[in-house]
């Protein structure tokens, strides 16, 4: 969702490294466990149109560009364990190097392989008994061809803070890898399928992860060169040992809009029908979906949203599922050498019974609303990184927390 000036290719996937690692780092985060549910976490796939008539050869000469760099961030953080009154505060700080592979820096290329690691090592002020190494990476290989695009996708992470759901520190790992593509079968008509796993794991015992699959099938029919409408059929099964297994199939209406290249528009809506198989269990009918959107303004401005809804396993709780709307709105101001970004998201957590329950847990709202500033100093090469937040919940624990972040990235 950001804007991107018309520079070379390789200069742009090193600004875009540097946004995601502004927006993105450090891995304090307040929904780890949902992080399972996202069953495309590199954000591929969303349009499929402008397929080049190009066939698909491997052959050539085999060429690279590798981009590092280093990333150090300062965080206050009012509220370290998430609890109602703000017991306890913490200053931390986070050293994150990082390496960038493309195989195809220039563009053009007929089969393209990207990937990054960034360890990020932690240290805590008053908390130093958690200070570790967190791993982080990830890959896409995309492949083009005359009437087919392939990508093949696979991201490892392993994420640490409080977590709001849990309600204590957590340590995790969630690797997710997939494979989507379209393929063209008449001059206005696609087809589109995707097949994922993600699987998240804990090392408190007390903590339960969850692994889901996920398959989906459908067509778009170009209605006009900006417009593309269809539908697919969806099928999803979560297991986890606090709920048993879960199966799902949703029949969604599908929407791709695409006005130049300033308004972009993504969506995917439907009823979904759920079966679980722990005993005294009801089946579900709910309706699910995603949208994504972004509005080019002018070149200082632009405007983006997303909705996102996912369910899985509750980390903590036996028989309980959690029904989970993600909103996030975001409005971005660019200038001649930096970026200002202001945004709000939205949280409704919903716990829904599987079966018999041992306690009654309330419905989480969470809101949190930021400000972000990125700067280039003194060249290209070393930026920084500063954001402000404030976020408050309202449910099974009541709390609020202030986060500032200071940081410097040097590429090299």
């Amino acid at each position: 969702m950001f804007f991107v000036p018309r520079f070379p290719l390789r200069k742009v996937c090193s600004i875009i490294s540097a946004l995601m690692a502004a927006w993105c780092f450090p891995a304090i985060a307040q929904s780890i466990t949902m992080q399972v549910a996202d069953a495309n976490p590199l954000g591929i796939g969303d349009y499929v149109s402008g397929i080049e008539s190009v066939d698909l050869t491997l052959g050539g000469s085999i060429k690279g560009d590798f981009d590092y760099g280093i990333k150090a961030n300062t965080e206050y953080n009012s509220n370290f364990f998430l609890t109602d009154g703000d017991e306890e505060s913490d200053v931390a700080v986070f050293i994150a190097p990082w390496i960038q592979y493309t195989s195809d820096p220039e563009g053009g290329a007929l089969a393209t392989f990207r990937a990054n690691y960034r360890p990020t090592m932690r240290f805590y002020n008053d908390n130093s008994d958690l200070n570790n190494v967190d791993q982080n990476g990830d890959f896409i290989l995309d492949l083009r061809g005359s009437r087919t695009n392939v990508s093949i996708f696979g991201r490892y992470s392993e994420l640490t803070g409080t977590d709001q759901f849990t309600g204590n520190f957590v340590t995790g790992r969630v690797f997710t890898g997939g494979v989507r593509g379209n393929r063209q079968i008449a001059p206005r008509t696609s087809m589109i399928g995707n097949l994922s796993y993600a699987k998240s794991t804990f090392d408190s015992s007390l903590d339960e992860g969850a692994q889901v699959f996920t398959g989906q099938l459908g067509g778009l029919w170009e209605y006009s060169p900006r417009l593309e409408i269809g539908s697919s059929l969806r099928y999803s099964r979560t297991e986890s040992n606090n709920t048993g297994s879960r199966d799902a199939i949703a029949l969604l209406g599908e929407m791709r809009y695409r006005f130049g290249e300033r308004i972009s528009f993504s969506a995917s809506l439907g009823p979904e029908y759920a079966t679980n198989s722990e005993p005294g269990s009801e089946n579900t009918l709910n309706l699910t979906g995603r949208l994504t959107g972004s509005y080019v303004i002018n070149e200082l401005w632009t405007f983006g949203t997303s909705l996102v809804n996912s369910t899985v396993p509750s980390p903590t709780e036996t028989n309980y599922l959690v029904n989970d709307l993600y909103i996030t709105t975001t409005l971005e101001r660019n200038f001649r050498r930096g970026q200002l970004q202001t945004g709000l998201n939205y949280r409704f957590s919903r716990y829904d019974e599987v079966g018999a329950v041992g306690n009654n847990l309330t419905d989480e709202h969470n809101v949190r609303v930021f400000a972000g500033y990125y700067r280039p100093l003194y060249s290209d090469r070393l930026n920084l990184n500063t954001m402000v937040s404030y976020s408050t919940n309202r449910g099974n624990i009541d709390w609020s927390q202030v986060l500032v972040n200071i940081g410097l990235q040097a590429d090299f």
